[in-house]
């Protein structure tokens, strides 16, 4: 049914108006996609400044508002899930009278942790390198819930000077950007302030592991899909698309090897995305080399990369794509040859 053109606006001035809106269009399209891209980095950005905010937040435990202490900060430098520890760098500032005209202990100060190597650390009188690394243990968890594994820590921290105990302040900060360092629950008394902190993955790794899977799993099926065409098509060796197949079945080592926070062989991202996306592709390039070898044994030669539809009456016949076009040619050749 022809449109109508209302009786007020001419048809020239439709063509116009028609013509206008199909050259805005392209703009319109810049627009939005500049806008979209624009919400996204804002998006990545609210995120980032989110994690950030929450990793560099600091737990401050001990005698805060007495003037004469020692001032200890603790930073999580590195978590090794495998060696089930975490490195903490230690650092101690004297204040008031326990400190020298240059910021250095007035005597030995000695600090006690519950490391097991480094128990004990000592601060000579008078020094300006007061930074030690100790390496406190992991409890709970296991390094194959990649990336939902999550560990339980603690950090016990007591000063000595002149012999005498004497009061702290634990300022704990985290610097790890694989992990966050949750704390749980935290205490002061007697001159040792403990801290119980939870240790899991950080929501940028969540992120990239989630995107790794989600990429495995799509790069699998794409190879099903494409390799599912090829057969059906009846094709025979497509070597630009075994390369390609090749290619993703290798190519997956390396985006898996490059996971951040080396997981370990046999994780949880493994089982779910990563040993499913390799035994797709490695099915589907199997499948279709010893399809395309079938196929171009019975022709006796390689097919067509494009052959020539058959006609309906030949399509349920097992022949190889254009077999029916070219026995046509070949017998109008025979026709014409004829005396």
């Amino acid at each position: 049914m022809p449109t109508s053109v209302p009786p007020h606006q001419p048809a020239s001035a439709l063509r116009r108006r028609l013509r206008r809106a199909r050259a805005e269009l392209p703009w319109r399209r810049l627009m939005t996609g500049a806008g979209a891209i624009a919400v996204m980095f804002a998006l990545g950005v609210g995120v980032y400044l989110q994690e950030r905010a929450v990793r560099t937040r600091t737990l401050t435990v001990g005698a805060v508002d007495a003037p004469d202490r020692i001032d200890i900060g603790a930073t999580a430098h590195r978590v090794d899930p495998v060696g089930r520890t975490l490195t903490l760098r230690i650092t101690a500032d004297p204040r008031g009278a326990y400190a020298d005209g240059a910021g250095g202990p007035r005597s030995d100060l000695v600090v006690s942790t519950n490391s097991p190597d480094q128990g004990r650390l000592t601060f000579r009188a008078h020094s300006i390198s007061r930074a030690r690394d100790i390496s406190v243990p992991l409890r709970e968890g296991t390094p194959s819930d990649y990336p939902f594994d999550r560990y339980d820590t603690s950090l016990v921290l007591r000063a000595e000077m002149g012999g005498g105990e004497v009061p702290i302040t634990v300022r704990l900060r985290d610097l790890d950007s694989d992990f966050a360092l949750h704390n749980k629950a935290s205490g002061y008394g007697f001159g040792v302030a403990a801290v119980e902190s939870q240790v899991k993955r950080s929501f940028s790794t969540f992120i990239m592991a989630w995107f790794m899977a989600g990429a495995m799993w799509a790069i699998g099926l794409a190879v099903v899909v494409a390799c599912g065409l090829v057969v059906r098509q009846r094709r025979g060796l497509v070597w630009p698309a075994l390369g390609w197949m090749a290619a993703s079945l290798f190519a997956l080592v390396g985006l898996r090897n490059a996971a951040p926070g080396s997981p370990p062989n046999g994780s949880l991202l493994d089982y779910g995305a990563f040993y499913w996306a390799e035994a797709l592709i490695a099915i589907g390039l199997t499948r279709l080399v010893f399809h395309g070898i079938h196929l171009e044994h019975r022709k006796g030669g390689p097919i067509d990369p494009m052959p020539v539809p058959r006609p309906a009456w030949l399509r349920h016949r097992r022949v190889p794509p254009g077999t029916a076009a070219r026995n046509r040619a070949a017998a109008r050749a025979r026709r014409r040859a004829r005396p």
